[in-house]
């Protein structure tokens, strides 16, 4: 199957305009890099629309690209992805503008039994015994010219994504349609792509349990790296590394020059930034009212909750078994118990809701137990065991 490698505005302009006259859906990808910047570079955009005309667009020459960005926003046009979040984020950032109609293959496919997080070459060869070559998976994308080999792998995802999604679509019942959609629309929230230095502490698992002066110096540090990334474009990491930030959070040096015996910390980076690190944690030394809250401490289960959350969890093993996921990927422990209190402040949606949440309430509510004031009535025959 032929391909267009479009290079120009002109070109683009053309390929669109015939997706917007005749496709209802097209097949998308992305290739970018992401080696030495904190913002990934994109490299090349794939498509492939349900009548099959295909094309690989080259961002680099292109330097208008606002025809692609119409299709993107386009409701009528179905954005087809596999494990869309990356893509998502990239051309979010690029843009400017969020993608909306989605529909993420990687996804629906755990309804098919492959898991939450399947590859494509994977479900593709379960699926449609395809078999993707995967030898440029190292490829610099961003190197010009690109060889024959190159593009042809760049294309095959969506050459093969399309009939994926023909036959996932043909397979989901309309309520696992409905629940994807949630998850869908829930990805398209440009808080979960846009820049927040405030929130970068939270990032650092190991500082969550700090107490709160530390996780005050274990914050302010991961602000500072945050922003020192977005400025000059470089990998948070490159800087400073998040053992170094929790080390230096747990035991503040007071010197910049012992800042050089924190383990594994750059001695370039303590020579060019360590007087600064210093500033920041007198400053939160100094300002005590500016330190986090102590986590409240999480409500314990009664005895009757107990005997629920086991039941819960039971269903959650199961469901994992059947479905192939990760049993954490569907309800952590204090999501099991929100659903135990019917607490609704924070819901499990889309398919997780229609595999677990439904099923564990309808359970809740019926034989062979019931559930009346938090307890539980096992019944035989309308009568109490």
């Amino acid at each position: 199957m032929s391909y267009l490698y479009i290079e120009t505005a002109h070109a683009l302009s053309e390929f669109c305009h015939k997706i917007s006259e005749q496709a209802s859906w097209i097949a998308i990808d992305t290739e970018f890099v992401r080696t030495h910047t904190f913002y990934a570079e994109l490299s090349l955009i794939q498509i492939q629309s349900e009548q099959g005309l295909a094309a690989i667009v080259d961002p680099i020459a292109i330097q208008d690209l606002s025809a692609l960005w119409a299709v993107l926003g386009n409701p009528a046009i179905r954005k087809v992805f596999h494990s869309a979040r990356q893509d998502i984020e990239i051309l979010y950032q690029v843009a400017k503008q969020m993608p909306v109609s989605i529909f993420d293959t990687q996804i629906a496919a755990l309804f098919l039994g492959h898991g939450d997080l399947a590859g494509l070459a994977r479900v593709l060869d379960l699926e449609l015994n395809i078999h993707l070559p995967k030898d440029q998976t190292r490829t610099n994308w961003n190197q010009r010219p690109l060889t024959a080999e190159q593009l042809e792998y760049a294309i095959n995802d969506v050459r093969t994504l399309a009939p994926l999604y023909e036959k996932i679509i043909q397979t989901l019942s309309t309520s696992q349609q409905e629940a994807l959609q949630e998850d869908f629309n829930a990805m398209l929230n440009p808080a979960l792509y846009d820049d927040n230095i405030a929130e970068a502490g939270k990032r650092i698992k190991q500082a969550k349990k700090l107490p709160s002066k530390q996780r005050a110096i274990s914050n302010a540090l991961a602000s500072w790296r945050e922003s020192y990334a977005i400025q000059h474009n470089k990998p948070r990491k490159w800087t400073l590394a998040d053992d170094c930030i929790v080390a230096i959070a747990k035991r503040p040096p007071k010197t910049a020059q012992a800042l050089y015996k924190v383990p594994h910390i750059k001695s370039s980076s303590v020579q060019e930034f360590g007087a600064e690190w210093i500033a920041l944690i007198d400053t939160i030394f100094a300002n005590p009212d500016s330190w986090p809250e102590k986590p409240k401490k999480e409500a314990e289960p009664t005895p009757q909750e107990e005997v629920l959350l086991l039941i819960g969890q039971s269903m959650v093993q199961q469901i994992a078994i059947d479905y192939g996921i990760n049993p954490h990927n569907i309800a952590n422990k204090q999501q099991l118990f929100n659903c135990v209190q019917q607490n609704t402040t924070v819901p499990l949606i889309g398919w997780r809701k229609l595999l677990f949440v439904q099923p564990f309430q309808a359970l809740l509510a019926e034989q062979p137990f019931q559930v009346k004031q938090g307890k539980l009535h096992l019944m035989v025959d309308d009568n109490h065991v």
